[in-house]
C-alpha cells in the first residue's frame, strides 16, 4: 500500500510542473496506480506466492478512480481483471521481518534517494517521504539499530517508533480465540419475529420448525455442526422436537446438550441467561434452571371439537393453555387471553411477555385490562409471526 501510495504521488509530482487540468491529471494517476498496484505482486514473496496484489494498495486505487470518475463525470473506469486467489493466499504466515521501525529523521540537504539505496538491504515495506530538511522513515526489519544507524549518519533522529508485529499478531491471534465462542445455540423456531428474537439474544443458528412442521434429526444435526463453535446447545422449542433433539445430540460430532424447552417463550427465557463464552454443560445448567422460573402459555384455534379435562372445545374457537394444561375455549380471542394470564399471574410476577401470531387479533383490549388489574407488571409485546398460535405467552 504504501509503495501504491508513493507511486501516485510520484507522478503527481512529476505532472504538476505542466500544470495539466485536474480532471486530465487524475485519469493519469489511475493509470499509474495501476501499474503500480500490479507491480506489487513481485514486490513481497507472500502475495507472489498466492497470486494476489496487495489488497490495502487495490483498495486506495478504488478511491482514486471512484474520485476521477466524479471530477471528470464519465462512468467509472472499469477495474482491471483480478486472478483468481491461489490456495496460499489463505495460508498467509507472519511477515518476514519482526520489527516495523519508523523514525523521522532531521538535517539540512538530506537525500532521500541514498538513504533508500542504504536501508533497501536491511527489510521491506520501506518508505522515505519528506523533503531535504526532513524525512519520515518507515522500514520493516530485524535489526532496527542497524537502520536508525544508517539514519544517523545524515541527520538527527526524531520520534522513533518499534513495534515487534510478530508479537502484534500473536496478540491479535489471541484476542480473536478469547473473543470466539466455546458454545453456540441453535434453536428450532416458527416465524420471521421469532427468529429475529433469538438471534438477537445470540443465537447462532435457527431451524425452521414449529407445530406440524417439525425438523428432522439429520436437519439438527447438520446445524449443531455447522455452528463454528466447538460445542452447541439444541433448543427444541416444542416437545414434539425434543425427541429429534436428544438424538441428534448422541449423532452430532462435536459436545452438543439439548435444553429441553417445550414452547418459544420458554426457549426465550432460556436465551436471556447464555453466555458463548461458557462450556455446553455450563450453559445447559443455567438455561435448564431459567426454564423452571418462567410460567408459560398459548392462545390457538381448536382443529376440532374436544373435551379436554372437562373443558369443552369447539372446533374453530379460540382455546387457551396454561403451563400445558386446557384452561378455556370460546369464540372470544380477549376473554380466552384474560383467563391465560390470569393463570399465568396466579402467582407474584414481574415480567409478562406476549408474542403475536401471523394472523393475531389485536391486542389493546387485553393490554388495557392487564394495566387496570396488574399495573406492577411489565408487560413486553413482541410480533412473533408464529403461524397456528394468535399468542404465545411467558411470565417470570
Amino acid at each position: 500500500m504504501l509503495t501504491v501510495v508513493r507511486s501516485l504521488a510520484e507522478e503527481a509530482e512529476e505532472r504538476a510542473p505542466a500544470g495539466p487540468p485536474v480532471p486530465e491529471l487524475l485519469v493519469t494517476l489511475v493509470q499509474s496506480g495501476g501499474e503500480a498496484v500490479a507491480r506489487t505482486r513481485e514486490q513481497l514473496d507472500v502475495l507472489r506466492e498466492a497470486g494476489v496484489v496487495d489488497a490495502g494498495g487495490a483498495g486506495l486505487l478504488e478511491i482514486v478512480r471512484g474520485i476521477a470518475a466524479t471530477v471528470t463525470g464519465e462512468e467509472l473506469p472499469e477495474a482491471p481483471p483480478t486472478d483468481g486467489l491461489a490456495v496460499e493466499a489463505i495460508h498467509q504466515e507472519l511477515s518476514r521481518y519482526r520489527y516495523c521501525t519508523v523514525f523521522v529523521l532531521e538535517g539540512e540537504k538530506l537525500d532521500a534517494e541514498a538513504l533508500e539505496e542504504e536501508l533497501e538491504p536491511l527489510g521491506d515495506s520501506l518508505l522515505v517521504v519528506g523533503d531535504r530538511n526532513a524525512l519520515k522513515v518507515h522500514v520493516h526489519t530485524d535489526d532496527p539499530g542497524a537502520a536508525l544507524s544508517v539514519g544517523a549518519r545524515q541527520g538527527v533522529i526524531e520520534g522513533v517508533e518499534i513495534a515487534n508485529m510478530h508479537r502484534q499478531t500473536e496478540q491479535r491471534e489471541e484476542r480473536l480465540r478469547e473473543s470466539a465462542n466455546a458454545t453456540d445455540v441453535v434453536a428450532v423456531v416458527a416465524g420471521e419475529g421469532n427468529r429475529a428474537i433469538f438471534e438477537s439474544l445470540g443465537a447462532a443458528r435457527v431451524v425452521e420448525g414449529g407445530q406440524t412442521m417439525n425438523p428432522s434429526t439429520a436437519d439438527l444435526v447438520a446445524a449443531a455442526e455447522a455452528v463454528p463453535a466447538p460445542e452447541a446447545i439444541l433448543l427444541p422449542n416444542n416437545a414434539n422436537v425434543v425427541l429429534a433433539a436428544e438424538q441428534a445430540a448422541r449423532l452430532a460430532g462435536k459436545p452438543v446438550e439439548v435444553v429441553p424447552s417445550d414452547s418459544i417463550p420458554a426457549g426465550l427465557a432460556a436465551m436471556v441467561v447464555f453466555d458463548g463464552a461458557r462450556s455446553a454443560a455450563e450453559n445447559a445448567a443455567e438455561m435448564r434452571a431459567a426454564i423452571e422460573g418462567v410460567a408459560t402459555g398459548e392462545v390457538t384455534i381448536a382443529s376440532r371439537d374436544a373435551v379436554l379435562n372437562g373443558l369443552k372445545i369447539r372446533k374453530g374457537n379460540y382455546f387457551g393453555l396454561a403451563e400445558g394444561d386446557p384452561v378455556a375455549g370460546g369464540e372470544s380471542f380477549d376473554e380466552v387471553a384474560r383467563a391465560v394470564v390470569e393463570r399465568l399471574l396466579t402467582q407474584p410476577r414481574e415480567v409478562l411477555t406476549l408474542l403475536r401470531g401471523a394472523d393475531a387479533p389485536e391486542l389493546d383490549g387485553l393490554l388495557a385490562e392487564l394495566a387496570h388489574l396488574h399495573p406492577e407488571v411489565e408487560v413486553d409485546v413482541q410480533d412473533g409471526g408464529q403461524p397456528h398460535y394468535p399468542l404465545l405467552l411467558s411470565a417470570e
